[in-house]
Order: structure tokens, then sequence, then C-alpha cells
């Protein structure tokens, strides 16, 4: 029998949290009713301030009746856990990003959702952006003649502390799983195909984690130059060059809009999207839809390209020497 609508769960309680909840006014055929954080007062000042009903220990969540679907919005080094224990108790999962660790943790779960028939979608909300969908449309009708070079950077300073989560390598620290995605993804969103080549460059802390990264891609006729920092903060624009011409996309990441020139670098057309929400609704409606559907995989962000994505940052880590003490492979 086909839900009227999807029963939401929000795994943590932290600033990510805070935009999903935000951005909920905005969905269709979707009930925010429990939150979940370690800390169940957390849970419950956080459930307050949005008017959620329920407020509750992960343990609490996972087991609950009452709840379809559940986002994850803890760190990453958390996330196979949750999300294994998500789908084992029969919840569909939209995660944020990176979905995993590692490819083979990312192996486990899909295989999970497939066989238990439960959506699970890496929250990779920048796909969904109406900037990034129109740059897209622009490559895709030849605006910018053949695509030949991408350039993305990600950086943001952030507190040196050693013993943090940022330079732990327990905890998977580092710019490449924080940051350096994004530029990866947008890069795959348009070539959607494997570099043919990876070469990456990095500085690491003392505690083994990269600071700094630089990433050059080769997809035979196309390039890609890509950048993620702990350290400094960049211009974290996303540009797409083509032999007739070029787009910018300021902040690329929560992209709000972009501009196309020409060869000449003449501007010839510019888009803006005006949104009043933060711009997680479109992922968070897309993937409510999906699930309303029954679908166990998003049509945007499919299982293989989050597997090709980590696939393409374990190639990136093998080159900069990056292994995390957790991993046995």
């Amino acid at each position: 029998m086909k839900k009227e609508k999807i029963r939401w769960g929000i795994l943590g309680a932290g600033v990510i949290s805070h935009e999903f909840a935000k951005d909920f006014k905005f969905m269709q055929h979707a009930a925010l009713i429990a939150v979940a954080a370690r800390d169940v007062e957390k849970a419950k000042i956080f459930a307050s301030e949005y008017k959620i009903l329920q407020a509750l220990s992960y343990d609490e969540l996972y087991r609950s009746s009452d709840i379809d679907a559940v986002y994850i919005a803890t760190t990453h080094n958390f996330h196979f856990e949750q999300i294994l224990k998500c789908l084992q108790n029969g919840k569909a999962v939209l995660c944020e990003k990176p979905v995993t660790v590692n490819d083979k943790e990312f192996e486990v779960l899909e295989q999970v959702s497939k066989s238990k028939k439960l959506f699970l979608m890496e929250a990779m909300w920048t796909y969904f952006l109406p900037a990034i969908n129109k740059a897209k449309q622009w490559v895709d009708e030849g605006r910018i003649g053949k695509l030949k070079v991408i350039q993305a950077d990600f950086a943001y300073p952030m507190k040196k502390d050693m013993e943090g989560r940022m330079y732990n390598p327990m905890l998977a620290g580092g710019s490449l799983l924080d940051l350096g995605i994004y530029p990866i993804a947008l890069a795959y969103y348009f070539t959607n195909k494997d570099p043919v080549k990876i070469t990456a460059t990095a500085d690491m802390t003392a505690t083994g984690v990269d600071e700094s990264l630089a990433m050059n891609f080769q997809y035979g006729d196309i390039t890609a130059t890509l950048f993620s920092s702990i350290i400094t903060r960049m211009t974290n624009a996303g540009r797409i060059f083509g032999d007739d011409g070029y787009i910018e996309i300021p902040d690329f990441w929560r992209a709000y809009g972009c501009k196309l020139y020409d060869k000449e670098y003449n501007l010839v057309d510019s888009f803006e999207d005006d949104r009043e929400s933060h711009g997680f609704i479109y992922e968070m409606q897309h993937a409510n839809d999906m699930i309303m559907a029954g679908e166990y995989e998003s049509s945007v962000v499919p299982h293989k390209r989050s597997m090709a994505i980590q696939v393409i940052m374990k190639k990136v880590r093998s080159e900069i020497g990056l292994k995390y003490p957790f991993e046995n492979y």
C-alpha cells in the first residue's frame, strides 16, 4: 500500500541537521517526526526549536516503528555503522557525504540496500541545485563548445587541533573526505565518467592526514584540476572551460547562480535561482519522491555514482599515502 507521506527522522543534531530541519517546511508528502542525538538532551532542545514530536537516542530511532526514512547528518566516520543499523531496521536512508569512508564499506551497504529493497542515497546536494543544473544544460547544449577543462577548489581554514576530528586519522580526518569530495563530485557530474589517470600531491600533517590536497584528473580530452584545504580559504568556485566559452559557478558547492562567457570572456548569459531555502530541499524532495515510488536508489545519485566517487578518492589516497589506521586493506 502506497504511503500518503514519508515519516522522517534526523540522526544527529549538529549544524547540518539544522539546515535540513529549516528546509523541511518546503517538503511535500513528508513529515518530520523525530530527531536523535548521542546526547538526548541536545535532541530535546533541537526538537523544541523545530516543533518535532520525538527526541530520541540513536537506538530508539533505529527501533522506532514510526519512522520510514532517516537523514544521517553525523560525521563520516560514523556513517557505515549508522546506515547499516537503519537499513537493518527497515528504514530508508539519505546520508550526508561522503556516504562512507571507503569503497569496501559502501559495497556492503549497497548490497543490504538492494537485498532489503530499501532506499539508500548519498546526500550530494550540489547535484540538485538549479545553478549547477543550468550550467550542465549550457554544456550539453554546446554553448561553450567542446568541454576541455574543469577547475574547482573548496577550502576553509579549520581549527588546528591535532586531537580534533579534522586532524585525527582514527576519525578519518583530513581535507579529502570533508572538502575534496565536492570538487571531485563536480568533475564527475560534468564528465559523467571515471578519469583515466589520477595524480595527486598533498601537504600531510604530523598525524598523517592531508591538510592541503592538489589533484589532477585526465579524461582523455578533458582535464580537471581540483584542490582542497583545511588551512586556507580559497575562491571555492567551479569553472568549466570549453573551446568556445567558459562557465563560472561562484561557491559551486552551494551555488546560487552561474555565468556564461564566450571565448573572449564576454558575458553572454547568467542565471540566479533566487531560492528562499538553504538549498537542501531539492535533494530532500527527490529522496522523498523516490522512496514513495518504491525505489531503492536515486536516479540522480545512483549507487554506481557514489561507488565511483569512492573509488576515485581511494586512488587519490593511494597517490598521497593516506590510509586510516582502522582500515584493513
